[in-house]
């Protein structure tokens, strides 16, 4: 009942930070093209799960002094790196944005967090331009939302999302206290003492635990957010003729960024680099003998998974890591483990179907 009066001031001008709404002084000064080609935009926001949040305000604003709303006013109580949640506003074409302006209120700190963020615009930019290929519908493609994901400890994660989804980047808010003006827009005559004790008797056991000890942090996402060295490798012939593969940083992958670049598509797994570790693989291979099958595995045990890196990366620091699929001779069964050069951890806990492809 009490959250439910947050809807009472629920309109544009509640919802965008003063920052936002301001317009760009004139000035002679010409702009680029990164700052004003339009694109079909929307915002979607959404929060850790088990760790509730109400944006107060929020928006994209653009070097032409246009804004993009983030919708808020509700209670998000998680999706990381996925939003249900978008606005249309008539024209959904938007110039790249240069800063975000979000304020929020963490139940499960009893905060209010507000920060202004300045955004890679020009990479922005150039990925709303280069977008990726459509396998299923043979046409080139591009992102239409900006992904914002809010974090325990004022942090803030965005992502470009649409056909494939890309880290834009994480970044760090402060706590305010609102003015009894601010407070009174936001939850009305609601008692914030009696609010934050009901919402927190509702969130997961295991957050309340975080609560009750002191211990919110933001290490699990962190640890999310870091990049290794990694690819890869089959004990049988397997030519990959696509794949999707998604990330435990958000980021997900399922089509090449052009039509004739299914080479460097392929590569991303099959040779080392930097990548966040995966959260699933839909692997799609050809054998020597023109059968298809989709090597899949649904989900990765994360606590196994990071012990097998870490025990690899103490040893060997700047050896690649290779996930080996042990395929049999008539690609019916397969395992899956975790190598270097030097040593190969099975990963029990990441069973691997092999399904023929029709």
């Amino acid at each position: 009942m009490l959250r439910s009066l947050l809807t009472r001031w629920l309109t544009l001008g509640a919802l965008l930070p003063a920052a936002a709404c301001a317009q760009r002084p004139a000035t002679s000064k010409p702009m680029h093209a990164y700052q004003t080609e339009k694109f079909l935009l929307t915002a979607g926001p959404c929060a850790a799960d088990g760790y509730w949040v109400t944006i107060q305000g929020g928006a994209f604003r653009c070097s032409d002094g246009s804004y993009l709303a983030v919708p808020g006013g509700h209670t998000l109580q998680g999706n990381w790196g996925a939003s249900g949640t978008t606005w249309s506003s008539g024209d959904d074409r938007h110039p790249t944005p240069e800063q975000l302006s979000l304020t929020w209120f963490s139940y499960a700190e009893d905060t209010f967090y507000k920060g202004t963020f300045l955004l890679p615009q020009e990479k922005i930019y150039q990925l709303l331009k280069q977008g990726s290929w459509d396998i299923e519908q043979q046409k080139q493609v591009t992102y239409n939302e900006l992904t914002v994901c809010v974090l325990p400890k004022g942090v803030v994660v965005v992502w470009l999302t649409g056909g494939n989804q890309v880290l834009v980047g994480r970044f760090q808010a402060a706590p305010f206290t609102p003015s009894a003006e601010q407070y009174q827009r936001y939850y009305g005559p609601a008692n914030r003492a009696i609010m934050v004790r009901n919402t927190q008797a509702e969130l997961p056991a295991e957050v309340q635990a975080e609560i009750k000890a002191g211990t919110l942090s933001t290490k699990r996402w962190d640890e999310w957010l870091k990049t290794y060295p990694w690819q890869v490798e089959f004990a049988q012939p397997l030519t990959l003729y696509r794949y999707e593969l998604g990330f435990v940083n958000g980021e997900r992958t399922s089509d090449p960024l052009t039509r004739e670049g299914m080479d460097a598509y392929r590569n991303v797994l099959l040779q080392a680099s930097p990548k966040a570790l995966p959260q699933d693989f839909y692997l799609f291979g050809q054998t020597p003998s023109k059968a298809r099958y989709l090597v899949r595995v649904k989900h990765f045990d994360q606590d196994e998974l990071r012990a097998a890196v870490e025990q690899l990366l103490k040893e060997h620091p700047a050896a690649p890591l290779t996930f080996f699929f042990a395929l049999d001779k008539p690609y019916q069964k397969a395992s899956l483990s975790l190598k270097n050069e030097w040593r190969e951890i099975p990963l029990t806990k990441a069973p691997v179907e092999m399904l023929p492809e029709n």
